[in-house]
């Protein structure tokens, strides 16, 4: 404090830390989530296990790859929620998620999916194999949001609020799954050459 009465107010100009942590996992909110996993048929999946893998690499500082991760989910799912539901064992919270179980049914929806694609292609079972591929699809996604919801949780934000906004480009992925999923329809509903 200065005894000058016309000098101005003298603030802590120390500006807060630049630096915080990386959020361990990534995270994103209900809706844009269901929303993109099943208007891309599934294929949001692989971006969002990347992401997921990515995020947690560089939070942790572990040499893995997150591409690999991605493309192989089926063997690393396990490993991802075990690494988030550690986190909310340290940081406290108690998330009953049922991480295991979750990592379990996200791997046979995805081997229940790949056999009834192989199934379709080879034109076995038209068209009760596609109407069952189509309605595995909206449940492999809630099996997966399921899983979303401990890593949003492990990332300090249980509601994904930080990534709810939909972005350009997902409108442009929306608005191609959407035709893509109505042509499918019209397609399982055309009787067999």
């Amino acid at each position: 404090m200065s005894d000058n009465l016309y000098a101005p107010p003298q603030a802590d100009l120390v500006a807060p830390s630049a630096h915080t942590a990386p959020q361990p996992f990534y995270v994103v909110s209900k809706a844009k989530f269901l929303t993109l996993y099943i208007l891309t048929f599934g294929i949001y999946q692989l971006y969002w296990a990347y992401k997921n893998w990515h995020q947690f690499k560089h939070a942790c500082g572990k040499e893995l790859w997150p591409v690999a991760r991605a493309l192989f989910s089926i063997f690393f799912i396990h490993a991802l929620y075990r690494e988030a539901d550690a986190i909310l064992k340290r940081d406290g919270h108690s998330q009953d998620w049922r991480h295991d179980e979750l990592a379990t049914l996200f791997v046979g929806g995805v081997i229940l999916n790949a056999v009834l694609d192989g199934l379709a292609r080879q034109h076995m079972g038209y068209p009760f194999i596609d109407i069952a591929s189509l309605a595995l699809l909206p449940v492999l996604a809630w099996v997966t949001w399921l899983g979303q919801r401990g890593l949003n949780a492990a990332a300090g934000d249980p509601e994904g609020r930080s990534n709810a906004r939909f972005t350009p480009l997902n409108f442009v992925l929306c608005a191609l799954g959407a035709v893509v999923l109505v042509l499918a329809c019209i397609g399982v509903m055309l009787p067999p050459e």
